[in-house]
């Protein structure tokens, strides 16, 4: 069984290769005498790299729901995503709900996060597993990727690549129509269809798939979640999760 998705996101986070970047804003301090610091915008697509060498990718939507790829250690594949809620307090971010699905290790765990953010310009923290495992992340805000608005004509057309749940990854091929909706096929022969939904004045895509029936494993259900599509490599990234948030999907795939 394959642990890491043979598309790879390399292109994607060479503008992170440098390191994380840019410090917590001086505008965040407050030494008392000033008015309370505002509500750092944490919205928008961020690169960079974990204390454990892994590429990340993230997204973290209009509502704060973030949306993080990774490889493995000094690798440009895909092994798994992190996915929960962002509360902003200043320049102070924090989950305490967070999900790690690990397809390269088939297995799903519970984080939390806490870290700042410099709007526009880098999000940085510590995820914890438990006290004595934790890992450290360093992202910079992609302004050029981020000033790219999403737009349904631009990714219609047919996408081969590979999709996966926490249980496994198989090849597979997606489909999205000029007006979004999406059917798709893996190699087992396990179906899928949805609908894509470009977000207004953003660069990301809201996503609803449901799985057919026999042979898929998450037969029936329905999963919610984002896409990116990245016009320099023709490449969908989309990640879901089920409601129960006790699985997940993401599909790579390169336009036909």
């Amino acid at each position: 069984m394959k642990k890491v998705l043979g598309l790879s996101f390399l292109a994607f986070t060479l503008a992170a290769c440098g390191g994380g970047g840019g410090g917590d804003s001086s505008s965040s301090n407050n030494d008392g005498n000033n008015p309370p610091v505002s509500k750092a915008e944490v919205t928008g697509i961020y690169t960079g790299k974990t204390n454990q060498e892994q590429n990340v990718v993230g997204l973290v939507d209009k509502n704060n729901k973030f949306w993080f790829l990774y490889s493995p250690p000094y690798s440009a594949g895909v092994t798994g995503f992190m996915t929960g809620n962002f509360t902003v307090s200043g320049n102070t971010i924090k989950a305490n709900s967070g999900k790690d699905f690990y397809f390269g290790g088939a297995a799903v765990y519970s984080t939390s996060i806490s870290g700042t953010v410099d709007s526009k310009k880098s999000l940085k923290g510590t995820i914890t597993y438990s006290p004595s495992n934790q890992v450290t992340f360093d992202t910079v805000y992609e302004t050029d990727l981020n000033n790219t608005a999403s737009n349904l004509a631009t990714i219609a057309g047919t996408y081969y690549g590979e999709s996966a749940i926490v249980q496994g990854i198989e090849d597979a091929n997606l489909t999205i129509s000029n007006t979004g909706v999406i059917s798709g096929k893996g190699q087992s022969g396990c179906t899928f269809s949805g609908k894509i939904a470009a977000e207004e004045n953003a660069p990301y895509y809201n996503v609803d798939l449901v799985f057919g029936y026999s042979p898929c494993y998450l037969a029936g259900q329905s999963v919610k979640g984002v896409a990116y599509y990245d016009s320099a490599d023709k490449t969908l990234y989309a990640v879901t999760e089920t409601s129960s948030r006790d699985n997940a999907v993401l599909f790579l795939g390169t336009k036909n």
